[in-house]
């Protein structure tokens, strides 16, 4: 049974909750840091989020973009306008991630499709959802030194092909500004390291397209 998603504004808004946020915050090893406690709220979000039959109602790309690819919503939480019912393609789930804001929902292939963000620390709640670019997943794969899922849909050879040779342009670029930077022994030390960072990734990421053909 999917899990609900407290609205912690609200939450704090009860005299008896904050005052049991209170208490736990006295409690700690170091009452006067609320650092720990905002953190376990926004990791607790989280874990509601992503057990949850519940996505963002902002949807940074549009709505339509997501039902094409076979998202259906329902309508805003009367109580909870952040978020809305909403199922998924088939196949496709939820995941968390080591940073407490941010989640994703993964394809039938275990691809980053959407990125979902959510603080859920009671004095600045937000959320909101993104699709996942060709490119973004690709420079994911590269970071991970692994190798990307093709299909005949989202993502064929052809078009990773193009996507890699974009973000090796890109590292080439950046190369070229480190190159351009650096005015003491120090900082050219540092930035001809960069240069070279950058010029490698270009070369992995040309290798990577190289190797799809």
């Amino acid at each position: 049974m999917a899990q609900p998603i407290r609205n912690t504004a609200d939450q704090m808004r009860d005299p008896i909750e904050a005052s049991m946020f209170l208490l736990n915050q006295l409690g700690s090893p170091d009452p006067g840091n609320p650092g720990p406690a905002i953190m376990a709220m926004e990791s607790e979000g989280q874990r509601q989020l992503v057990n949850s039959d519940r996505l963002p109602t902002e949807a940074r790309d549009g709505d339509e973009a997501y039902l094409a690819l076979g998202f259906t919503f329902g309508v805003p939480d009367p109580g909870d306008a952040l978020f809305r019912p909403a199922t998924l393609p088939a196949g496709w789930k939820r995941e968390g991630s080591d940073h407490a804001m941010w989640s994703y929902i993964t394809d039938q292939h275990g691809r980053h499709r959407v990125a979902i963000f959510y603080k859920a620390a009671f004095y600045d709640r937000r959320a909101f959802m993104r699709l996942e670019s060709r490119y973004g997943y690709l420079s994911s794969v590269l970071y991970d030194n692994g190798r990307p899922v093709l299909d005949d849909e989202w993502l064929t050879a052809e078009t990773a092909r193009v996507e890699l040779e974009a973000i090796a342009v890109h590292e080439d670029e950046q190369a070229a500004k480190a190159d351009g930077y650096g005015h003491t022994a120090a900082q050219e030390d540092y930035w001809t390291g960069r240069a070279a960072e950058h010029r490698a990734d270009a070369a992995k990421a040309r290798a990577l397209a190289e190797s799809l053909s």
